[in-house]
């Protein structure tokens, strides 16, 4: 007699990454596992009279999504403090700022979040905040992200300055924030239900350092049953050299199913909008330079080397072709050294030249992409990456479809907070190609795309084989864990027009229901 399932979840559009096309079906789950899988036809012999049965009619079915490059502490960020995103000047959130101050306990540090920059059409001036508050730190985010409107305590505190607010940056001031438990554990428990929304149900996280103290929390929410999404989490020296004795401490400590060490993550290249992206060929608007701000390979080309050389999974951050260029013989030298047990890997990748792809491919080298970075550009005639790179090689920026053809393991990741995850944007910019307003027709350089089911593999199996994962997530199958997100419509059978519209409406993590829309 079969078995009878706590949980069947049925649906005309059931994808389990095991093929490029969803089907009718069901999955069973029987406590945190899934039990089966098949057609929609037998869901019923695994169905007793305490079985809980959600039918999704034509919603589709997919196992849990992975988003393989986030910054939890850069998030916090931007919901930190007072919301000021009402204020319509700089005087008008000035008074909020007295008001919300008057409420703290006194002497302490004043933060807040989400002042419109591009609606006040100015940078606030320092001098009424340094009036007004001589003995106390002001810090206050721009709903961009690119400023911050501080006083002169708070720059002679955090040593960031006001243009200068990227997470590497303010490093100091997320050291402190990290120390206030309570408000961490509540700004986690809060991301993972973010997360959940989106359909997300594991990460891979990247932290300054020694995760700025932060990892007893996370234990202590996954022994309490609240840590909402599994974290993988990758150490980027930033205010320190790199750490391998925590990351020794780490291996021991951390190789669970919900908290996982992945090693390192090396900085390389800057943006390539601001010229400090390392380029092979000068700039097309700018021919005097390849890149504002050289980088140091040899520093970082020591540090791969040493991870890689007492077993350390290493992530090299680049961006322009040069980058890439070099982190790939940086890895390359890895496999040299200890063969192809490490799942190395290069994120971004804005910028590729096809010949380092090829590379990429023969070494096994794992790609990380920001799948959703197109959309950040209004439409084509907005788009930077001509003005950059000029004509010639505008083709080779995100070519996804290269990196796939030449074999390359493709994840997705969005570097969130730059972008929050959302696998329907993920397929407009990736498999229509296409900018925010809908253009260009037919896509753009659409041969650098990825298929639909090859987008959702990426944000499956692909990441969860990234982070040694793949035996137990990514795909819906018996024996694997419940990790399971359900989109409110077949996207297969959707106009792509329509694709953004879509939502997540139920996340299982665990075979534990962390979303549902009813």
């Amino acid at each position: 007699m079969t078995e009878r399932a706590d949980l069947v979840l049925v649906s005309d559009s059931l994808f389990t990454g095991l093929a490029d096309k969803p089907e009718p079906g069901y999955v069973a789950v029987s406590g945190n596992v899934i039990t089966s899988v098949g057609p929609k036809e037998e869901a019923d012999a695994w169905i007793g009279p305490d079985t809980v049965v959600r039918d999704f009619g034509g919603a589709l079915i997919t196992a849990g999504f992975h988003d393989n490059h986030t910054f939890f502490t850069g998030s916090v960020l931007i919901t930190l403090g007072l919301d000021l995103s009402g204020c319509g000047s700089w005087e008008e959130a000035l008074e909020s700022v007295k008001t919300y101050a008057a409420g703290l306990p006194e002497g302490s540090d004043i933060y807040g979040h989400g002042w419109p920059g591009e609606a006040w059409g100015e940078e606030p001036p320092q001098a009424p905040l340094d009036e007004v508050f001589p003995g106390r730190a002001v810090a206050l985010f721009n709903a961009e992200r690119s400023y911050c409107w501080m006083n002169a305590k708070a720059m002679e505190k955090y040593r960031f300055t006001p243009d200068a607010c990227h997470p590497e940056a303010v490093a100091e001031l997320l050291r402190e924030l990290a120390s206030d438990k309570e408000q961490m554990a509540r700004k986690f428990t809060d991301f993972g239900a973010m997360l959940a929304k989106r359909g997300v149900t594991s990460i891979k996280d990247i932290a300054f350092d020694d995760y700025l103290g932060m990892l007893d929390i996370l234990e202590s929410l996954e022994k309490e049953g609240r840590l909402g999404v599994r974290v993988n989490f990758c150490s980027q020296p930033n205010s320190r050299p790199i750490d391998f004795a925590f990351g020794e401490r780490c291996t021991a400590d951390y190789q669970g199913d919900f908290l996982r060490f992945q090693g390192y993550k090396l900085m390389t290249d800057g943006i390539i909008a601001d010229f400090t992206g390392d380029l092979l060929e000068p700039y097309a608007n700018d021919a005097a330079t390849t890149n504002r701000k050289p980088v140091d390979y040899g520093k970082v080309r020591q540090a791969a080397l040493e991870a890689d050389r007492r077993s350390f999974k290493v992530c090299i951050h680049a961006e322009g072709d040069a980058a890439v260029r070099q982190a790939v013989g940086i890895l390359e030298e890895c496999r040299e050294q200890s063969g192809t047990k490490l799942r190395h890997s290069i994120a971004n990748l804005e910028l590729t030249h096809p010949d380092d792809l090829q590379r990429m491919g023969q070494a096994d080298i794992v790609a990380e992409v920001y799948s959703q970075i197109l959309l950040m550009n209004d439409s084509e005639e907005s788009a930077y990456m001509r003005e950059f790179a000029g004509e010639e090689r505008e083709g080779n920026f995100y070519n996804y479809g290269t990196m796939r053809r030449e074999g390359v393991v493709v994840t997705m990741g969005t570097d969130l907070p730059l972008m929050y995850p959302s696998v329907p944007d993920s397929l407009y910019a990736v498999t229509a190609r296409k900018f925010a307003d809908g253009s260009p027709e037919g896509g753009w350089h659409k041969e650098n795309g990825l298929s639909m089911a090859e987008v959702l593999k990426a944000w499956t199996i692909s990441g969860a084989y990234h982070n040694g994962l793949e035996d137990k997530t990514g795909t819906l199958e018996p024996g694997k864990y419940a990790d399971i997100a359900v989109l409110n419509r077949d996207l297969f059978q959707t106009p792509e027009e329509e694709w953004r519209d879509a939502k997540v409406i139920f996340t299982l993590l665990h075979g534990r229901i962390v979303h549902d829309k009813g």
